[in-house]
């Protein structure tokens, strides 16, 4: 059956992008309407995603500006907490007294669980850096973005895990790391991935599990309660801002079901935008773009790239899946299924920051960005497994199962068909039916493309406008044409959405549907002297 499974994403994802050829030879006008319906379709879908996408961007520029270590030292007294909460409703307006008025029922909440409340002080952040052929300065740049933020150091964890198929390079860089920063926090570990383990690809997850394991053994010796460590599952090149660790304190405290959720930051591709391609910057912006589109619908969120849990729910899932390629989704349902169905993703508005693509030349740049799209479309690998599970767990309501099984395939469906069949099918009928061109619906079709195309200047518009604000400083090197480019480059959108979109995801699609399935990649990262500045 699972091979049945993995054929079918692949087969409806061909099946609709060859259809229309059809349709145009032999029922052109039923195609026509089609198309008419569809670009309607997504013309609203267009205006959700934007009016989400400025909701996110408004949520992140108020958790970036929130001091979280104050709002911790505010949870010693609950009642001063609210009363002073109270007081700053009364003098705010619009979003801010929105977010503020939440905040006030979330800690209304708290006070009557009173109970479950823990300290910050006894709470200890942990952060995994798993790494593979990365270079020295990258990892050491990432690790001191988690030096430089404001959560006290004595109550935090680096755990760097080199793998031993690296050899001697990967042990040089840890050792060089290991004297630079051994001092720094509560504890420097370093772990060594050995090769070829029983069940296990070579993979991230592989990695980021074994060294997990060490570090819940240095727990064990030193007696820390799991329940009150929070693990950080960082990529080599993740900066989090300096309020990351506090936030995600200070949400992991508020939240009464703490230990069956995960808590996820918005990833900015930022580290090096602005010495990348356009094209390049294009796809790093759009994926943050996603992800802050996502936080403001938690209730779909599954994890992704950086992500944090308590060690208990780690230790309760058996850490991360060690034989597959896209080990953070997989991550969400493997909890999903273990707390039957009592798990969700929580939004951290604080971000962290990562490098957009950049290769040793343009071509090579674009070869890495396509290989990195491509794993991640391979996400589509999770089909068989949800096919296979959640007929199993009768425990978990069945719209919640439904849910969560329509939004996996919908979300690789549309990712592998939309922007083909928004940007291409449109001269279907004109190019493979003379009979078509003849008609009064072939005369109006140009007149609706226009209009369609107007209305699509508006999110360009608010694209160029939320892309500047999260941009770093231009570094000083780069003038006005580099400016005129950064708002020119949203005119190229369609390149990117075909090119490195819809095309990885139908490959992808069509590799597990032939049984040619894929290993994983580590993307290349290239570090850059000015990325370290933020």
């Amino acid at each position: 059956m699972k091979r049945f499974y993995e054929i079918i994403p692949g087969f409806f994802c061909w099946t609709t992008l060859l259809t229309p050829f059809v349709l145009a030879i032999f029922w052109p006008m039923y195609l026509a309407y089609f198309i008419i319906l569809y670009d309607l379709y997504w013309l609203y879908k267009t205006f959700v995603m934007g009016t989400h996408l400025i909701l996110g961007y408004a949520h992140l520029r108020h958790g970036i500006e929130i001091d979280w270590m104050e709002r911790l030292l505010e949870l010693k007294n609950l009642d001063n907490y609210l009363f002073n909460l109270k007081k700053k409703i009364r003098y705010s307006r619009g979003f801010v007294k929105s977010k503020l008025k939440e905040e006030w029922e979330e800690i209304s909440l708290l006070k009557e669980k009173e109970k479950i409340l823990i300290d910050w002080q006894n709470l200890y952040q942990a952060v995994i850096f798993p790494t593979y052929k990365e270079e020295v300065d990258t990892l050491r740049a990432s690790i001191s973005a988690c030096q430089k933020s404001l959560w006290p150091k004595e109550r935090m964890i680096v755990v760097l895990g080199i793998e031993k198929r690296e050899g001697f390079s990967g042990r040089k860089k840890a050792e060089i790391l290991r004297k630079e920063f051994s001092n720094v926090f509560y504890k420097f570990l370093v772990t060594e991935h050995p090769e070829n383990l029983k069940g296990e690809m070579k993979a991230k997850g592989a990695n980021l599990t074994y060294a997990a394991r060490q570090l819940q053994k240095f727990l064990d010796q030193e007696k820390i309660d799991y329940k009150n460590v929070i693990v950080s599952a960082f990529d080599s090149d993740t900066r989090p801002h300096p309020q990351y660790f506090a936030c995600l304190a200070y949400k992991f405290i508020v939240n009464p079901n703490r230990l069956r959720r995960t808590f996820q930051p918005i990833p900015l591709y930022s580290n090096n935008i602005w010495e990348v391609t356009f094209l390049t910057r294009l796809v790093a912006l759009s994926a943050s773009f996603w992800q802050m589109i996502e936080a403001t619908r938690p209730y779909r969120m599954i994890n992704f790239s950086s992500q944090a849990m308590s060690m208990q729910t780690l230790v309760e899932i058996d850490f991360w899946d060690t034989n597959i390629v896209s080990e953070d989704s997989r991550q969400f349902f493997r909890a999903y299924f273990t707390y039957a169905g009592d798990h969700q993703v929580v939004p951290l508005f604080t971000p962290v920051y990562m490098d957009a693509i950049a290769g040793r030349n343009l071509w090579d740049t674009f070869r890495q960005q396509y290989l990195q799209k491509r794993r991640w479309a391979y996400g589509v690998e999770h089909f068989p497994y949800l096919c296979k599970e959640l007929p199993r767990h009768k425990e978990i309501p069945l719209l919640s199962r439904l849910l969560v099984f329509w939004r996996q395939f919908e979300g690789h469906y549309s990712w592998a068909t939309a922007s083909l069949l928004l940007l291409t099918i449109g001269w279907l009928p004109f190019a493979l039916s003379p009979v078509f061109r003849t008609t009064i619906l072939a005369y109006k079709f140009p007149q609706l493309a226009r209009y369609l195309l107007s209305l699509a200047w508006i999110g360009i518009v608010v694209s160029t406008f939320i892309s500047l604000g999260l941009l770093p400083h231009k570094p000083k090197r780069y003038g006005f044409r580099k400016t005129l480019e950064i708002y020119l480059q949203w005119i190229f959108v369609p390149i990117p959405a075909i090119f490195f979109g819809s095309i990885p995801a139908i490959d992808a699609q069509t590799r597990l549907m032939l049984g040619k399935y894929l290993g994983f990649w580590v993307t290349p990262k290239i570090y850059h002297q000015s990325d370290a500045k933020q």
